[in-house]
């Protein structure tokens, strides 16, 4: 079977990987001269960054892939587990590291506020036992094959009706610990207080599969996925733009490109769900729907290094609910946000010079694209981190240029906020009905945002055509 995938980000190219391994004719259409997506490189000197995922987690599910498709894992990528996982600060000054090794993040919590190793313990059992019954959601959806339907009993512990705050208000006593568990809404990018209860699960993963980092960067996930796709016969065409999807009697027969059609059997698309209809197949808008976040980051090439970085670290507002409304109410810049600090260097040195540092600095934002001041919003950001002087490099991103850069309406990173009964779990649906032979992956679609879901995503479109 010939077919055409649209967007080289990886999950399209998890997709690709597979099909091509299948025996299927498979090419790969990205519009930008690099693949990867969200999943990007920036290098500005002798500074080096990930412009996008900074944390990798659920290593088995790629392991899987690579294993299933050739060779282990291991023989393209080394993956560096970070410890701690993360620093947490909040805006009285006090702080905690958590560590991904049980013992030691009770002892620190404990330290830290008493009770609340107790609470967390109690927390991640919970997840524990919802965590059967999100696997199954995460690696396909209903039918589901023998063997992999969710139990009952642990799918009636996700308790549909509870948001992820009513979940925090439950399972932990210290506000700052309810912080720590309601921001893991931030991975779906959607509001805690509206949001099921079964996301808890995104902090979970964290901790009972551990956090990781590929010896070189995030991009190196996305090298090792093209090498691999060259290896079992794949194509990848670089700068190519796709204009257009054709259908014919309500099956997916060519993409038309900026370079001529590539005739498809099939077609695959790593774009948002809602650019795939709009713009690719020229189909009136669905329903309208609340955005995800979109992020205004920052990389930063600092002078000198700081004392007691880690490679991760959270610093909390004073107010976390005004920064949730200014996202999701006010749909503005937020004035005093959650700041998040990437420092890989901690882990992997080599993104800056000997003594000097590279820093990843995200926040969360409206998915308002160029609507935002953002220049503004960078030097509010910059003052908050006292860094100026010690600046080399500073390069924004912001909602306009995620906008611009992948399609994405407004900028936004997870398509359709996660926001209602089981909304963050059954996400929209990778087919689109009178387009036969096309189907969707990537964070907008089933099962969801980030590396490991869009990966499990392809995997299960992938299953779902079959081998050539």
């Amino acid at each position: 079977m010939r077919i055409a995938v649209v967007g080289a980000g990886v999950g399209g190219l998890a997709a690709a990987v597979e099909l091509a391994h299948l025996g299927h004719h498979v090419t790969v259409l990205e519009r930008r001269d690099v693949p990867g997506g969200k999943c990007a490189r920036v290098v500005r000197g002798p500074f080096r960054w990930d412009a996008g995922p900074s944390l990798l987690t659920l290593p088995h599910v790629f392991r899987a892939l690579f294993a299933a498709t050739g060779a282990p894992l291991e023989e393209e990528l080394e993956l560096l587990r970070v410890e701690p996982v993360t620093r947490y600060t909040f805006a009285d000054g006090s702080s905690v590291e958590l560590s991904a090794d049980l013992p030691r993040a009770l002892e620190a919590l404990e330290t830290w506020s008493r009770g609340a190793g107790a609470d967390w313990a109690r927390y991640l059992a919970t997840c524990a036992a919802i965590w059967p019954a999100s696997e199954a959601f995460l690696s396909g959806h209903p039918p589901w094959r023998s063997g992999a339907r969710p139990d009952p009993a642990a799918a009636a512990r996700i308790r549909p009706s509870r948001t992820l705050r009513d979940f925090a208000r439950v399972h932990a006593r210290d506000p700052r610990l309810r912080m720590i568990i309601e921001r893991f809404a931030s991975y779906a990018g959607g509001d805690p207080r509206r949001m099921p209860a079964a996301l808890a699960v995104a902090g979970y993963v964290e901790h009972a599969f551990g956090a990781w980092h590929p010896r070189g960067g995030m991009n190196e996930l996305v090298l090792a996925l093209t090498r691999r796709l060259a290896a079992v016969g794949g194509e990848l065409r670089l700068g190519t733009h796709v204009e257009r999807i054709a259908v014919r009697d309500g099956r997916v027969r060519a993409v038309h490109t900026s370079a001529g059609s590539v005739p498809a059997d099939a077609v695959i698309t790593d774009v948002d769900r809602a650019v795939v209809r709009g713009s690719l197949l020229a189909l009136p808008a669905a329903r309208s729907t609340a955005r995800s976040v979109s992020g205004l980051a920052l990389l930063l090439g600092l002078r000198g290094a700081t004392p007691g970085v880690t490679h991760h670290a959270i610093r909390f507002p004073a107010d976390p609910d005004a920064e949730l409304d200014d996202l999701f109410v006010h749909r503005r810049p937020v004035r005093d946000p959650t700041i998040y600090v990437c420092a890989p260097g901690v882990t992997d040195p080599g993104d800056a010079p000997p003594g000097d540092e590279a820093w990843f600095v995200l926040v969360n934002a409206p998915a308002i694209g160029a609507a935002g001041d953002w220049e503004d919003a960078e030097s509010a950001l910059l003052d908050r981190l006292s860094v100026r002087d010690r600046l080399v490099e500073c390069l924004r991103r912001s909602p306009a240029d995620l906008e611009r850069e992948t399609g994405d309406p407004g900028g936004a990173i997870y398509g359709d906020a996660p926001h209602g009964r089981l909304r963050g779990l059954v996400r929209p649906a990778t087919r689109i009905r009178g387009a036969r032979g096309l189907w969707l992956v990537g964070g907008s679609v089933r099962p969801g945002g980030g590396l490991p879901l869009v990966t499990l995503g392809a995997r299960a479109v992938a299953r779902a055509i079959g081998p050539a």
